[in-house]
């Protein structure tokens, strides 16, 4: 079966990204989010159902993964949100906020911190938390936003995890598609279009719909193993293919294999499995099962775009309200979505057999020129 899935689109409008710009950090949350009345400063303007945590604009996008939006010391307290996260496991919180922003939409900022609550407040209660500043509509680096995936990875392992910007859309967004990239190695478009389902209006300016593509690509440069044997390419010395392994591994993989790769070690390890008749020991288990658990979110992924993509269209785009922050544009539907089977050609065809590539470079910012094929099979 093939599919036809289309390059993501912003879901701001060119007018509203520029208006944003233009505007002072300290008008921002008066003329744009509405001040003490922003709407996801609390639960007022959400129902039940996007309400995963009770008080707090949040939805799951993975079994594992809740964006939602920030939290308050207020908010806190009063929906017993430690204990709403004790109680789903989630065991790290990751803000990707800066100090100070966003000081005048609901509460005020806590003084200590910067932020809208007490980072202590989750690590008096055995939850990890990590902070990844990313400037509010923007994007960062890639060697960040690899810094920012390879503790999401980590904390994943852990257990459940929170990320959260100021709204959990934008940047939010943009660090969970990544992850998926990372992960389970779906293309750039099945990422932002699956977050989009899971998250509506996520990821929405072209910078940050930009960075996803673009952390694809230097990821999957730093996986290259073996080249194509031609005499027009040069092999992979061992060097580099550390230093590339560098920028993947984390934790304890990245302690202990600095001067070995990965596949060596894995394979010599399953040898002598092997030949000495053995179980597989503890190491070799725990590879085998991120390989299954991730293989398993990938499926899920395909799926539940093939299921959404597969639906009638005002199925599709009245399955949640219009974006209410963005007025200066007709919205989009609820994924974001340009609609199929463009003359352009600008889409995502999955279907069996073959691998992804991504035709852009990493210095083209222009979407509407990007292509991203992917093939894959779904189920």
């Amino acid at each position: 079966m093939t599919l036809q899935i289309p390059i993501p689109r912003p879901t701001y409008s060119p007018a509203r990204e520029n208006l944003i710009k233009a505007v002072p950090p300290h008008l921002i949350c008066s003329l744009v989010c509405g001040g003490k009345e922003c709407r996801y400063e609390g639960p007022g303007d959400w129902t039940l159902q996007q309400q995963a945590i009770r008080g707090v604009f949040s939805a799951w996008v993975t079994d594992n993964i809740l964006a939602m939006a920030r939290p308050s010391t207020h908010l806190i307290k009063k929906f017993s949100i430690i204990k709403q996260f004790k109680g789903l496991n989630i065991k790290s919180v990751i803000n990707l906020q800066v100090p100070g922003e966003h000081g005048h939409c609901g509460d005020p900022l806590e003084l200590k911190s910067g932020f809208s609550y007490l980072p202590e407040i989750f690590m008096e209660n055995d939850i990890y938390f990590f902070n990844f500043g990313m400037t509010d509509f923007g994007v960062s680096s890639l060697v960040r936003v690899l810094d920012a995936v390879k503790v999401t990875s980590f904390a994943v392992q852990e257990g459940k995890v929170a990320v959260h910007c100021h709204a959990g859309l934008g940047r939010t967004g943009v660090l969970i598609a990544c992850y998926l990239v990372y992960a389970t190695r779906v293309s750039p478009c099945e990422a932002v279009q699956f977050v989009r389902i899971k998250r509506p209006f996520s990821i929405q300016t072209r910078t940050q719909i930009d960075l996803v593509f673009d952390f694809a690509q230097f990821v999957d440069s730093q996986r290259t193993v073996f080249t194509n044997a031609s005499s027009h390419t040069h092999p992979v010395t061992l060097q580099q293919h550390l230093y590339r392994q560098q920028h993947l591994l984390h934790g304890y993989e990245a302690r202990q294999l600095k001067h070995v790769p990965k596949m060596v070690d894995y394979a010599c390890k399953r040898l002598l499995q092997i030949a000495f008749n053995r179980q597989d020991g503890a190491a070799v288990q725990v590879e085998k099962e991120k390989e299954r658990s991730d293989r398993i979110v990938t499926l899920r992924i395909r799926e539940t775009i093939a299921s959404f993509i597969s639906l009638p269209e005002s199925r599709q785009t009245n399955q949640e309200p219009v974006d209410p922050d963005n007025v200066l544009r007709p919205p989009v539907d609820a994924a974001g979505l340009l609609k199929l089977a463009s003359s352009s050609g600008g889409c995502t065809e999955i279907q069996s057999g073959k691998s992804a590539r991504i035709s852009r470079s990493l210095s083209d910012s222009n979407l509407h020129s990007s292509t991203c094929k992917y093939n894959a099979q779904v189920i």
